[in-house]
Order: C-alpha cells, then sequence, then structure tokens
C-alpha cells in the first residue's frame, strides 16, 4: 500500500473526478460540433458514428491530460509543504 494520508488520498481522487469530468465536457462539446460538422462532409449515416468516435478518444485524451497534469501539481505541492522546516 502507499503511505499518503487521508488528505493526499482525497487530493488525488478528487484530481482524477475533476479530470473525468473535464473528459466528459469535452465529449459532450466536441460531439456537437464533431456532428454538425461530419454531417456537411460525410451526410446523416455516417456522420453520426465519426462524430462519436473523434468525441470519445477526444474526451478520454482530455480526461487523462487533466488528471494527469492535476496530480503532477498536487504531488508538487506535497513535496513542497514536505521540504518545508
Amino acid at each position: 500500500m502507499t503511505d499518503l494520508t487521508g488528505s493526499a488520498r482525497a487530493d488525488r481522487a478528487a484530481a482524477r473526478a475533476t479530470g473525468v469530468g473535464i473528459g466528459f465536457l469535452t465529449l459532450m462539446i466536441v460531439w456537437l460540433v464533431g456532428a454538425r460538422v461530419t454531417e456537411q462532409i460525410w451526410g446523416p449515416p455516417s456522420s453520426a458514428v465519426v462524430a462519436l468516435v473523434i468525441s470519445v478518444v477526444a474526451g478520454m485524451l482530455a480526461a487523462i491530460i487533466s488528471s494527469r497534469r492535476l496530480l503532477r501539481r498536487q504531488l508538487l505541492e506535497m513535496s513542497r509543504q514536505d521540504s518545508r522546516p
């Protein structure tokens, strides 16, 4: 197991949850915009599938990147607090 305190675990869980929320928000926005754009390019039957695939990929990437960024920031703040006398 890790030697994280309860507060540190809560901060890590909050960072991951925030990253997932950002990913869902990205998915919704990309799907709405992507559906309109792909409808103009490919037409109705396949445009929805293409927009969905693009939005899922974009949402997953946004969730992973933002979660890592928030976790890195949280770990950096923890290390700064530990190094203070």
